[in-house]
This record gives structure tokens, sequence and C-alpha cells, in this order.
């Protein structure tokens, strides 16, 4: 492992526990719980979650713990972005 890719390792698990702590903090234990889950179906779909919970923490829009119907209200929105139409001719 060269230098280049082992200070892209660190900086991967310096996000992990960034964002453990974040939820910790800003997440009661269901909300977790659901978030864990969706993350061993949809890894992708739980880390836009994560990220955009991040990202509100960073600018100190959530002051409060967020409760699991609030994160199945941000999954379904997240994932609605998702959804598109085809139309066949």
């Amino acid at each position: 492992m060269d230098m280049g890719e082992y200070k892209k390792e660190l900086e991967k698990q310096q996000m992990e526990l960034i964002k453990k702590a974040a939820t910790l903090k800003f997440m009661t234990k269901g909300a977790r719980e659901r978030l864990n889950r969706v993350k061993l179906i949809k890894p992708e779909l739980a880390e836009k979650v994560e990220m955009a919970l991040l990202q509100a923490i960073q600018m100190g829009q959530i002051k409060e713990q967020i409760t699991e119907s609030q994160i199945i209200s941000i999954l379904e929105e997240v994932s609605e972005r998702k959804k598109f139409n085809i139309r066949r001719r």
C-alpha cells in the first residue's frame, strides 16, 4: 500500500467515525436501527441520507434527536428523487 492509498483509507476511516458519532448523538436508537437495516439492503441510499444528515448537523439545522419516523420520511424523500418514468413509444 503506497502513501496515497494509505491517506485515502485513513480519511475514509475518519469519515466513518464522524458519521458514527453524529448518529449516536443526533439519532434515537430506533432511527439508528432503521438506517442500519437500510444500509444492509441499499448502502448507497443510506450513504446519501447519512451525508445529508451530516451537512444539516454541521449547518446547525438539527438541534434535537431524529426519530425513526423522521428517518422514514427522509428515506422516502431521498428515494423518490431517484424515481422516473419510462415512456415507451
